[in-house]
């Protein structure tokens, strides 16, 4: 089976709240791979307030794996703040490494950010006696979102974080197309935007699934539906022309830097960002977009929500929401039954990818300064918690 039979042959989940199904996943073949890359020390890059450069780091290495591999769907991927997953077929590995030393490189010289990365093989992962299993999250009639079960995520995460996998590899550039960070930050609308991390401590499968069914049954009855705690609304969607934020785009997609390049990504961007201003504010068509709708599809396509071995969220709430959701993740942590973590922000940020402007496009979302990378910190410290108690 090739790659596009093997993604079409994937369960498509419908609703959110379906994702704690088990059955619904199917195993990434025993010949794949994962690519992986996380920024060392986000928590201090954050607080220097290079929130955007970390995000945009993270998901460096989806442009560039997508667009080295370039097939007809997206390579199923997972962002998380402050890194990234995606899973490869048993093509061009050795290519792929390189791709991810150039994207360290680049992390490096645009933003002064250490990023570790490494590819694992689904092969090592199961003789470590974990398991990843796909499915796909439909969030639009164009474009699907790849959710994760088993504990090879968390198991592949830690194993690159410790090993220098990419030593003596020789870097091949990458092609950084269509990663985009355009908009300015979008303010909640209530009293904020929380990321929220959520990761069963220690159980089986079906005891797993009783507990997420336990949490999506408490956030719907704290936040309502989906649309209700959505961190990004169309009024609120603002492109920026802040040279400082538009920076942080243009530092990454010129590396290796030179004085043309720089020129030209320059010249393209802000020739891009006046005819979207223009096109998006009258609605206009063209022969190959719609423009009308670029901003109900961004809503529509923001990775706001995901499962990744655990469920990661983002919701715009009242802070008296937000105590609920604490109180009640307090108590199933005092049960051993969950881990968990929460930061709450001001403002949501979004950092795009990019293939059609017509629907094909995906919109990752995190808190303005470090949602996912303070609120995975959190979690780290309770998961040792319950380990030395």
């Amino acid at each position: 089976m090739n790659t596009a039979e093997f993604y079409k042959s994937l369960n498509i989940v419908p609703t959110f709240k379906e994702v704690s199904n088990p059955k619904l996943y199917t195993p990434l073949p025993d010949n794949w791979h994962l690519a992986l890359a996380d920024i060392r020390g986000s928590t201090d890059a954050i607080r220097m307030g290079k929130y955007k450069e970390v995000n945009m780091a993270g998901a460096s290495l989806i442009a560039a794996l997508n667009n080295f591999y370039d097939q007809e769907n997206l390579l199923p991927h997972l962002f998380g703040g402050d890194g990234s997953l995606i899973a490869l077929p048993n093509q061009k590995i050795d290519e792929a490494k390189g791709i991810l030393a150039f994207c360290k490189n680049a992390v490096k010289n645009a933003y002064d950010l250490e990023m570790a990365a490494g590819i694992v093989s689904m092969k090592e992962l199961r003789e470590a006696g974990h398991d990843i299993g796909i499915a796909r999250l439909r969030l639009s009639d164009f474009i699907d979102q790849t959710i994760f079960w088993g504990s090879g995520v968390t198991y592949a995460e830690e194993l690159i974080k410790k090993e220098n996998r990419l030593e003596k590899t020789e870097p091949i550039e990458a092609d950084f197309s269509g990663l985009e960070c355009r908009w300015s930050q979008v303010p909640s609308g209530k009293d904020e935007v929380a990321a929220y991390l959520i990761q069963t401590y220690e159980k089986n499968n079906a005891e797993s699934a009783e507990i997420y069914e336990r949490c999506f049954a408490k956030i719907a009855e704290i936040f309502g539906d989906e649309k209700d705690y959505h961190p990004i609304r169309k009024d609120a969607l603002k492109m920026t022309v802040n040279p400082l934020l538009l920076g942080v785009e243009w530092k990454l997609r010129t590396q290796p830097p030179t004085l043309i390049k720089k020129l030209k990504h320059f010249g393209r961007m802000m020739l891009q960002l006046l005819t979207g201003l223009y096109l998006m504010k009258f609605k206009k068509k063209t022969n190959s977009t719609n423009w009308g709708d670029y901003k109900p599809d961004l809503i529509q396509h923001a990775d706001y929500k995901k499962f990744g071995n655990g469920l990661r969220f983002m919701a715009s709430g009242t802070i008296q929401q937000r105590m609920k959701m604490i109180q009640f993740l307090d108590e199933e942590f005092s049960k051993r039954n969950l881990v968990y973590g929460v930061h709450s922000s001001f403002e949501a940020m979004i950092t795009c990818y990019v293939r059609s402007y017509q629907s094909y496009h995906i919109h990752f979302v995190d808190g303005s300064d470090g949602g996912y990378a303070k609120a995975s910190q959190e979690l780290k410290n309770r998961l040792l918690q319950l380990k030395m108690s």
